[in-house]
């Protein structure tokens, strides 16, 4: 029995659970599950079920890759350029920009610089999220910061000044929001869920119900939802929702939608294939290519963030991260995980973990619902996953299977 299933059934056991539930996937290029583990229940009530393969999750940030493939399908389609300025079709973008002045105040001054596609699937847009940056956390207490403070419209509360000239840092934030935007206008005003209903989850086989942006529209996919839980201060669990994929008047590009692991999966099979359907094969090889510039400012902005990537590259030194076109990049063999280079990765705030292998044709998927988002016990489970899928794969290999 492998390290990472004596962990995830102790971690998952329903009087103490330490995590309540996890489905741990993975798939090769041509769709076919080559790795997979369910173990605990749908929730930390008594009453709780044994996990379901058919579970939905909260994707959260996850939800990130599937709006970089729509942006990148407009770009297969000529509807826009990679590093062509977006003003066009979102001129109200990027406008401004935010400045320190002195230790408390703060300037806001027009953009030099117009942001392009790559800026937002790289995250070098300078848009930020606001609860993150001091100088947006100070515009906010603005009346201009204030004026979209109650919007759900993702053009109207996600429209803040850039904290950097596009090009010049690395942010986390609202890059992926505004693709979704960038999709829906440029397929006259379709909605971001309809969007991928017809050009990602039926292009890839999958059948309705479809992934979410409003799960409490979808009977179905709402009665299968995992229950949240959160860690309490004494290391046991209680309840939590998660506030992600509820959005009734809009589609959040950035954190919203909800689904299965096997459609996540549908997704990541095509991107390792040797013939994706969802975006050009030269495409596809875009994404797992490095995008910042090692001794750069935005390179050291990306390092500093290490606490929100870390669970998701595994425990790498500083020289093996990079970011490519729809998530992080690790460039470097992980030995202690026995990971491979050339991983392309990212998650979710309920530690939903999503990794892609061009290299190797192979793909996975880790799920939970577990606040907070690199929890220490989830980020024990999400390594020793990698571990003793990527230790099988080196084995099938040795034996020439």
């Amino acid at each position: 029995m492998s390290d990472f299933i004596t962990l995830v059934e102790e971690y998952s056991q329903k009087d103490h659970a330490k995590v309540h539930g996890v489905i741990a996937k993975c798939v090769n290029g041509e769709g076919k599950t080559i790795y997979s583990k369910i173990a605990g229940y749908d929730s930390i009530a008594p009453d709780a079920a044994p996990l379901r393969e058919d579970a939905v999750f909260k994707y959260a940030s996850a939800t990130k890759l599937m709006t970089s493939i729509a942006l990148l399908q407009c770009v297969d389609k000529e509807l826009i350029g990679l590093d062509e300025p977006l003003t066009k079709v979102v001129p109200e973008l990027g406008t401004e920009l935010l400045k320190s002045d002195g230790e408390s105040g703060i300037t806001v001054e027009p953009t030099q610089k117009t942001i392009t596609a790559r800026h937002l699937l790289s995250h070098t847009s300078g848009l930020a999220y606001w609860f993150l940056n001091p100088l947006l956390m100070k515009w906010k207490k603005r009346a201009e910061g204030q004026k979209f403070a109650n919007s759900t419209r993702v053009d109207e509360k996600c429209n803040n000044p850039l904290v950097f000239e596009p090009g010049e840092g690395w942010e986390y934030g609202v890059s992926l929001d505004w693709a979704g935007v960038i999709v829906r206008r440029l397929h006259e005003g379709m909605s971001l869920e309809d969007y991928m209903i017809e050009n990602i989850w039926k292009k890839v086989g999958r059948s309705a119900p479809f992934p979410t942006f409003c799960i409490s529209r979808d009977q179905e996919y709402k009665d299968r939802l995992m229950g949240g839980a959160e860690r309490a201060a004494d290391g046991s669990l209680k309840p939590y929702e998660f506030w992600q994929g509820d959005n009734a008047n809009d589609q959040d590009g950035g954190h919203g939608l909800s689904g299965t692991a096997d459609d996540w999966l549908a997704v990541l099979a095509d991107l390792v294939s040797d013939s994706p359907q969802l975006l050009k094969p030269e495409t596809v090889a875009l994404m797992f290519e490095p995008q910042i510039q090692r001794d750069s400012t935005s390179m050291k902005m990306l390092l500093q963030l290490r606490p929100a990537w870390e669970i998701v590259a595994g425990p790498v030194p500083d020289s093996a991260v990079n970011h490519g076109l729809g998530g992080l990049l690790v460039t470097e063999e992980v030995p202690s995980i026995c990971q491979p280079k050339g991983i392309l990765a990212w998650g979710g705030a309920a530690n939903t973990i999503w990794f892609a292998s061009k290299d190797h044709g192979v793909a996975g998927f880790f799920s939970t619902q577990l606040h907070p988002f690199g929890d220490p016990m989830a980020k024990n489970l999400v390594n020793a996953w990698k571990k003793d899928f990527w230790s099988q794969c080196v084995a099938v290999k040795e034996l020439g299977v």
